[in-house]
């Protein structure tokens, strides 16, 4: 977990509201895309139900004439092709063609030449008796083609015959198709504007999305920083408090502890009165410690750099805590990778890394491992302490690196405060990550090139 997350303060944006904003921008992108594919084919679906109905009534008109054609009018014969080119010549028809059953055109008008579709194309069409359309582009310009079996008369027809005699019945014809093609100018440009008004709303709806997200990520920036700037105020504070009392409390607190050594060597060891002037000197011993700390967390972070082997570095500091471990039954792990001098406070980095290590061995009073590791990763170089102890429940991460926040009876709550003051004035991070009962892992993100913030 990054460390350097920081907790809302009053005046940044709650987090539930944070969330309903996003869920909100999202929602709306949804509804919009929602309709618009709803609505994508609807006046594509409107524009080709109108010219399936003029093609259809234009295909009763050829059923009509090829039924007149079947007999004698008057001594004059029905001539259909005539019907069919006086058709083509009125209206937006491409062409007029009826197919027979063999798949060959039985009878074909057309505006221009090569408007009407190839007779292949015509006779793979999928017919029924209703009638049905499709969009062919297999001529000079697309085509809107609506075409269906032709019906056979209700009653049967017979050739009538001047003076009133009668022939036979006419034989039943086999599977013939008429197919007429219109003008598809109207149809496609209804099926461009259906997907323009489809990008738009999807477009609408990605910006609603992207801007809800920017939204968020503003808000939390707004919010880190707010936190950021309570927090710097709040060290200066303290740093102002810790240097005007300093100088007050260490004055005394060297008096008592010598007059609490001298007490001591006065009584017998292991008397009552021996064992009191003890707790005093250790009392003086931690509230020392207190002020030191304290001290170091606020004081201005004016870094003393130069080129540091990180290995020598944390051998040194495992060296310090070597007896630590040794008594409390802790092995010590090491994995340093060929990283070269980096530009680091030697100082200032020993203590934070001190009080990782102090850390890791008090969180394992019953023994474990500890792992101390320096690796280079580009241009950054990271630091790992991590142990096989109790760990930090969830619910503390969020405020360990808050001042005075501890959860050791005899802890101070400045450790980790002041290792983050001393890497963020590297200009690195911590992260750390934990589990409960499995131990924790503490990473120190520096640059190699020692930037200060």
């Amino acid at each position: 977990m990054d460390a350097t997350h920081t907790k809302s303060t009053g005046t940044a944006v709650p987090s539930g509201y944070r969330r309903a904003l996003i869920i909100l921008a999202v929602a709306a992108a949804l509804i919009l895309i929602w309709i618009a594919v709803q609505g994508r084919a609807r006046e594509q679906r409107t524009i080709a139900r109108i010219l399936t109905t003029q093609g259809e009534t234009l295909i009763r008109a050829v059923e009509a004439g090829r039924r007149m054609g079947m007999r004698g009018m008057e001594g004059r014969q029905f001539r259909l092709r005539g019907l069919m080119d006086e058709m083509v010549r009125e209206g937006d028809l491409r062409f007029v063609a009826v197919i027979d059953e063999n798949g060959s055109i039985e009878s074909l008008s057309e505006a221009e030449d090569g408007a009407a579709a190839p007779a292949t194309v015509l006779s793979a069409l999928p017919v029924s008796e209703d009638p049905s359309w499709r969009v062919v582009r297999e001529g000079r310009e697309p085509v809107f083609v609506v075409y269906r079996l032709s019906r056979p008369p209700r009653r049967p027809i017979r050739n009538s015959m001047h003076g009133g005699m009668h022939s036979p019945e006419a034989q039943p014809e086999g599977r013939v198709v008429i197919a007429v093609g219109l003008d598809a100018a109207l149809y496609l440009q209804a099926a461009r504007k259906d997907i323009l008004t489809l990008a738009m709303a999807a477009g609408l709806g990605l910006t609603l999305v992207f801007a809800g997200g920017a939204s968020l990520s503003w808000r939390r920036k707004v919010a880190a920083l707010q936190a950021e700037v309570v927090r710097q105020e709040r060290l200066a504070a303290m740093g102002t408090l810790a240097s005007g009392v300093a100088h007050e409390i260490r004055n005394p607190l060297s008096s008592i502890k010598g007059f609490a050594t001298y007490f001591r060597t006065k009584f017998e060891p292991g008397s009552k009165d021996h064992d009191l002037a003890e707790v005093m000197i250790g009392e003086a011993d931690r509230l020392n410690r207190v002020v030191s700390e304290l001290l170091e967390l606020t004081r201005p972070s004016e870094l003393r750099l130069a080129g540091t082997v990180p290995a020598v570095l944390l051998t040194h500091a495992l060296r310090l805590v070597e007896d630590d471990c040794r008594s409390r039954g802790i092995a010590v792990q090491t994995r340093f990778g060929d990283v070269g001098p980096v530009v680091l406070d030697a100082d200032r980095m020993l203590q934070a890394v001190l009080n990782l290590l102090l850390n890791a061995i008090q969180a394992m009073p019953d023994g474990g491992t500890l792992s101390v590791s320096a690796q280079a990763v580009r241009d950054r170089l990271e630091l790992r302490v991590a142990d096989t102890g109790s760990g930090i429940p969830r619910e503390d991460l969020d405020r360990v690196f808050d001042p005075y926040f501890t959860t050791k009876n005899q802890g101070t709550g400045l450790g980790l405060a002041t290792v983050r003051t001393v890497v963020e004035a590297h200009g690195g991070r911590v992260r750390i990550v934990s589990e409960p009962g499995r131990g924790t892992e503490v990473t120190l993100d520096l640059p190699k090139r020692g930037e200060k913030r």
